[in-house]
């Protein structure tokens, strides 16, 4: 008897109660990229907009994006299947809960995210991930010639994809993040890699006593205005360059998903940089998406995946992290858990 393809996509096997097969199972891990790249695919065509706005039928869907029909419908029929989008008999197609966030007008929009990291750069590195194996370096560094902040300034399309991506990702975390850190007796927060300032502002937002600057590089930094209303007087944007230094005069620095795209080296450089700068009693804020130190399941460890081929960096676990603060004159004083894939790592000038 014949595999069916769709079983091998989704690992289930015929008959009830039944638990797939080690083969299926492994199948259905062999054909994640191509669930992924039609996420993609319909992400970039915008379907999930088209299907708000009333063109839920294939022929409609086609015509709106210049699609072959029977090819588009093929490909929304697997994401039917996977829970994505909904068919009804009549053959009219509709969103779920899982394909609402490819809405482009959802605070919880992933469709920038689906657009980005499925993108050709990073889908084409992702097929060099056994030479970063046996190297240990990026291979978006190997394929590219450049990082991917050094690629990114020079292809501003897919710089507005990414930041976009990075500034709706901040907002679906930063409630989470004002929630579980009191950051009440900060005077100046300092936001390093702060992007459009997403977070930087929910913060201040929430805390109206308190300054801030956004610090990022001069192209990101430039296009943070817009996410700074209401902020007059309170919240500076700084351009400049984390490896050679960051504003002086924080009370603390926040670093939110910077460290897990940094070697060690570059993360012990930008932590440096911080502690030489910040003023006394400061403390350093890393957000990041730490690894738990045993290998029970954890959505982080594919995230780790992600960092060490596109960024040459790594995700770490809770004594990775205190090592590194160690090396460069910080204490870990506490780990904080958040609903969110991060978590708060806050560390300390260290005693003598």
């Amino acid at each position: 008897m014949r595999d069916d393809p769709g079983q091998i996509l989704t690992g289930r096997q015929a008959g009830p109660a039944q638990a797939p097969a080690p083969s299926q199972r492994l199948g259905s891990l062999l054909m994640g990229h191509f669930a992924a790249q039609c996420v993609h695919a319909v992400a970039v065509l915008g379907i999930a907009d088209l299907l708000l706005n009333g063109h839920d039928t294939i022929e409609a869907l086609a015509s709106a994006t210049r699609c072959h029909g029977h090819s588009l419908h093929r490909v929304l029929r697997i994401l039917v299947r996977l829970g994505v989008f909904t068919e009804t008999d009549a053959g009219r197609f509709g969103l779920t809960a899982v394909g609402e966030t490819l809405r482009s007008d959802t605070s919880d929009s992933l469709r920038d995210a689906a657009i980005f990291v499925m993108s050709p750069p990073l889908w084409a590195s992702c097929g060099l991930l056994r030479d970063t194996l046996r190297n240990g370096e990026s291979a978006f560094v190997k394929l590219h010639n450049a990082t991917l902040y050094d690629y990114l300034s020079e292809h501003p399309a897919d710089a507005a994809v990414f930041n976009r991506f990075m500034t709706n990702q901040s907002n679906l975390h930063n409630a989470a993040l004002v929630e579980a850190y009191d950051f009440s007796g900060i005077r100046t927060l300092v936001d390093v890699g702060g992007g459009h300032g997403a977070t930087l502002t929910a913060v201040l937002r929430r805390y109206p006593a308190m300054n801030g600057i956004l610090f990022d590089l001069p192209e990101v930094a430039e296009n943070a205005r817009p996410e700074m209303s209401g902020l007059a007087g309170r919240c500076e944007v700084v351009g400049g360059d984390m490896f050679r230094g960051v504003p002086s005069g924080g009370d603390a620095y926040m670093i939110k998903r910077v460290m897990m795209d940094r070697s060690n080296g570059d993360a012990k450089t930008i932590l440096s940089n911080c502690l030489s700068t910040m003023n006394a009693g400061g403390r350093v804020l890393v957000v990041d998406p730490m690894l738990p130190d045993s290998n029970e399941p954890h959505p982080n460890w594919l995230t780790d995946m992600i960092s060490l081929t596109i960024c040459g960096g790594q995700c770490r676990t809770e004594a990775e992290f205190s090592n590194l603060f160690n090396e460069v004159g910080l204490t870990l004083a506490r780990v904080i858990t958040t609903r969110s894939p991060n978590f708060i790592l806050e560390a300390v000038r260290a005693t003598a």
